[in-house]
């Protein structure tokens, strides 16, 4: 073969390059697309193939400082945990009290590493029913979901079928479980306090220490609830439900009323007592994890549930705008959230739920009572109103002289009910309708008999039918002889 001469070399070395400079074109313009699909989303920013840049920070020293500040936090959490492990060395259950119509999220207490953050879409919920013996994936609705980045589980207008245990897994890792329980509470079941700060009460009870079981009768406080609307003062509350801990886990930090029982000491066992050393943060007085036993206390079933009403004023928030950025910040797309427009480059948002209707029919002159049958996912407070006219609790009890009111849980009470209740009531969570209840209010027509006279009825109907069935038999016995 022969060798290539110089002047070939000269050649090759002048016509490669452009050869390469008809490919590189395309080339780039295909790492740029690609690129600006992964791009920076939500503040974090994505390699060409969807992975996270600081996993492979490389000499970059922002990367490398991202890499550090994450395996920190996870170190960090691993820590929390090991200091939260309780007597027996596992994870602490919590029980949780949720009342039908209200909210609860449980938190995702898994510590990933950064390495494993790409397998967050393998976290998973299971749950089981209170009586249930084996765990299932948590179905999802418009009512129940999970956040995408933290996977914190929401459960919002929560029934009392809701009721069981809650876990979170990864592989083979799971986190403590929740144990909830959904009550149906009446306004009888709450007693309205007011704020410690203010001139005049009643004020949150405080807590009991019952001596004979080193046990602690406390209100556990919800947190404040969103504020029924925005631009104008609005209401806020929240929940404060009975809840029982054990004298070694509660702070002491008030004075408190100690009552001693020793006389039903023999009722309660030390299995029952060591249940509160797996639950450290206590048990809600009508949990179903609570022994029957401790519910008896008179302590814990003479106390009430609590509820606080304030007022707010809140700014309403502009549209929620999502933005896509490429690698030099450069945004290319933008997205209003609150049009319920999205990006193909955000996550599924969850389902938005649905309106719930509601037909009532009530008897005329008993007591009604309509609670609101849907929820926005959200604890605002309600706002009914009939047609465009909103139903002020003051203006309804005042003008109808106590026989119809709004009770402090959004309740429409109607006493001695009449004709003219009847009407379509809506219920609204931040300007928003969330459901509608269809009230008619019917006379009815009741028929009483005494027992002496269904007793009466009774015989002259049995009478009748073995009148007739003698004759019949005697008659056929008649017709065979002759």
């Amino acid at each position: 073969m022969k060798a290539p001469t110089l002047a070939d070399k000269i050649m090759l070395i002048t016509i490669i390059p452009g050869i390469l400079a008809l490919f590189d074109s395309p080339f780039k313009k295909l790492r740029e697309k690609a690129s600006s699909i992964y791009n920076k989303q939500r503040g974090k920013t994505l390699n060409y193939l969807g992975g996270d840049n600081s996993e492979y920070p490389g000499v970059n020293p922002k990367l490398l400082e991202m890499n550090e500040q994450k395996w920190e936090e996870y170190y960090i959490c691993l820590k929390a945990q090991n200091e939260t492990l309780g007597k027996y060395l596992s994870a602490i259950p919590e029980a949780v009290l949720g009342f039908e119509g209200s909210n609860v999220k449980f938190d995702c207490k898994i510590c990933i590493s950064p390495e494993e953050r790409h397998q967050l879409d393998l976290v998973i919920w299971e749950w089981a029913t209170i009586d249930g013996k084996n765990l299932v994936p948590v179905e999802f609705t418009e009512n129940i979901f999970e956040s995408p980045g933290e996977k914190t589980l929401h459960l919002y207008n929560l029934q009392i079928e809701h009721s069981g245990q809650y876990v979170c897994s990864l592989g083979e890792s799971l986190t403590a479980p929740y144990f909830l329980t959904v009550v149906n509470m009446s306004d009888s079941d709450f007693f309205e306090v007011h704020n410690p700060e203010t001139p005049l009460g009643p004020y949150p009870k405080k807590f009991e220490i019952i001596q004979g079981y080193q046990l602690i009768v406390d209100t556990e406080w919800t947190e404040w609830s969103k504020c029924s609307t925005c631009g104008k003062v609005g209401r806020k509350n929240k929940l404060g439900y009975c809840t029982v801990y054990s004298k070694e886990k509660h702070k002491l930090t008030l004075a408190s009323n100690s009552t001693n029982e020793t006389d039903n000491a023999q009722k309660i066992t030390n299995v029952d007592l060591e249940l509160f050393d797996v639950f450290q943060f206590g048990i809600p007085c009508v949990s179903h994890i609570l022994p029957k036993s401790i519910k008896e206390l008179p302590q814990v079933k003479s106390r009430r549930n609590e509820i606080m009403v304030g007022y707010c004023k809140t700014k309403c928030q502009a549209n929620k705008i999502f933005e896509v950025v490429d690698k030099d910040g450069k945004v290319i797309e933008k997205v209003n959230n609150s049009a319920g427009i999205y990006s193909i480059a955000q996550p599924f948002p969850p389902l938005e739920p649905t309106v719930e209707r509601q037909t009532i029919y009530g008897v005329k002159g008993k007591t009604i009572v309509l609670t609101c049958p849907g929820n926005l996912n959200t604890d605002a407070p309600i706002q009914w109103q009939i047609g465009n006219k909103n139903l002020i609790p003051e203006i309804v009890s005042e003008e109808s002289k106590g026989r119809i009111f709004i009770s402090i849980t959004d309740r429409i009470h109607i006493k001695n009910s009449r004709s003219s209740d009847s009407n379509v009531y809506s219920c609204w969570q931040l300007k928003e309708l969330a459901g509608t209840v269809r009230l008619i209010v019917e006379k009815k027509t009741e028929l009483t008999f005494s027992h002496h006279m269904m007793l009466f009825a009774t015989v002259i109907i049995l009478s009748v039918f073995l009148h007739v069935f003698v004759k019949a038999f005697i008659g056929r016995k008649y017709a065979k002889t002759t």
